[in-house]
């Protein structure tokens, strides 16, 4: 697939905040960007309305643009309802098929792999994980609001991965647990685990933040 200017500039900026090149809440400026990237203003505009959307970059009325810099808070609300989203996939979507699971299985395998430098893998290969999870849905609706979140849920996985010691040497254990829970076909039991899943995420990022004192 060919990637358009906006899409090739989009990509870099969601890298640049996930590898940490950018802060938290750091202010940026269109105009910087578009001479960094050799590219006009109009385009790196249109791929930051993009991130926008994705909640990865925020702009604040009379303020500025920013990297988006969730609060304790918000982080467990985006949680809980990427959650019941995802779970609502499972109830509502097709059994699990062995194809499904062989490629969950696969990248909870590549998971295992991963090294605490990889914070960017490690976020996309989560993406890839709980996106195989709910494009099982067959609810078009459903799946849009669900793909909304996927900057949110990025930013703070990228976060906890890379400030929270510890937490990516398991990462692919507690991944290969949900898998168990979704291949057991119990939606019930799958809409728990993943609320933990997520809630304990958030926990650890709320733990973490810069202003969690």
């Amino acid at each position: 697939m060919i990637q358009t200017v906006v899409d090739q500039i989009r990509t870099e900026l969601r890298r640049r905040v996930l590898v940490g090149r950018w802060s938290l809440g750091e202010r940026l400026y269109e105009e910087e960007i578009a001479q960094d990237l050799g590219v006009s203003r109009s385009a790196v505009r249109e791929a930051v309305r993009l991130l926008e959307q994705e909640g990865l970059l925020v702009r604040a009325a009379h303020r500025g643009l920013f990297v988006a810099s969730p609060s304790g808070r918000d982080t467990l609300e985006v949680a809980q309802l990427r959650a019941v989203l995802e779970a609502s996939a499972v109830r509502f979507g097709t059994p699990p098929e062995p194809g499904t699971l062989l490629e969950l299985e696969r990248i909870c395998q590549r998971l295992d792999e991963i090294r605490d430098s990889d914070h960017l893998e490690a976020v996309n290969l989560d993406r890839q994980f709980h996106g195989l999870i709910a494009a099982q849905a067959q609810n078009a609706l459903l799946l849009r609001k669900y793909h909304e979140l996927d900057g949110h849920i990025a930013i703070f996985f990228h976060w906890v991965t890379a400030h929270v010691p510890g937490r990516i040497e398991d990462i692919g254990q507690r991944h290969r647990r949900l898998l168990a829970d979704y291949a057991a076909g119990d939606a019930e039991r799958f809409a728990t685990s993943v609320m933990q899943h997520y809630e304990d995420a958030a926990a650890e990022l709320a733990r973490h933040l810069p202003d969690a004192g």
